[in-house]
């Protein structure tokens, strides 16, 4: 994962062209492992069962908590490979970094500037989440983040996310125990 940090918050590019206005500090999910993909979108389901407060609420927790009750076993392993990516990276200091790189993702899902497409997003994937085998879930969360992530990005932020960021900071990755060759796409 590419962690891309913003120089100054959107509120400081008043005045600014608009361009600049566009741009929107984001935790970018290209490059990374089917599981982290996994563990992102349950970041994101996360942040909507929390954070979408409409007529739906009630049906966007529920799909949320069963989610969680119908995937545990995948969903597991998607943070034990995380973590142990982490420990591997970071030794004693790994809680702290992994702690960090986990708010500033749901920090990123949690932009207020996009949360109504947001919602409505996570909800129709948590829809589909609820028919999907699990065996196949870490395939449908390597398909379904891209739609999770538009809302915070417009054309132009979209371009310079597929584009290498010289400056990306690479974080996460690996799993336990699983081999590197399942860690590429």
């Amino acid at each position: 994962m590419r962690i891309l940090y913003a120089l100054a918050p959107v509120a400081l590019f008043a005045g600014a062209p608009a361009a600049a206005q566009t741009f929107k500090p984001a935790v970018v999910t290209t490059n990374i492992s089917p599981l982290e993909s996994l563990w992102h979108m349950r970041a994101a389901l996360n942040v909507a069962a929390l954070g979408c407060r409409d007529a739906d609420e009630g049906s966007t927790v529920a799909a949320y908590n069963q989610l969680i009750r119908n995937q545990g076993t995948q969903l597991a392993a998607a943070s034990a490979a995380v973590a142990a990516h982490y420990k591997a990276q970071y030794g004693t200091a790994w809680q702290d970094a992994l702690d960090r790189d986990m708010t500033k993702l749901y920090n990123y899902f949690a932009q207020p500037t996009a949360q109504g497409e947001f919602c409505n997003t996570a909800k129709a994937v948590l829809a589909q989440v609820a028919t999907v085998d699990p065996a196949r879930l870490t395939d449908f969360a390597v398909e379904e983040l891209p739609a999770l992530e538009a809302p915070f990005w417009s054309p132009s932020d979209a371009q310079v996310a597929a584009e290498p960021a010289p400056n990306a900071v690479v974080a996460i990755a690996a799993a336990v125990p699983v081999a590197p060759s399942d860690f590429e796409r």
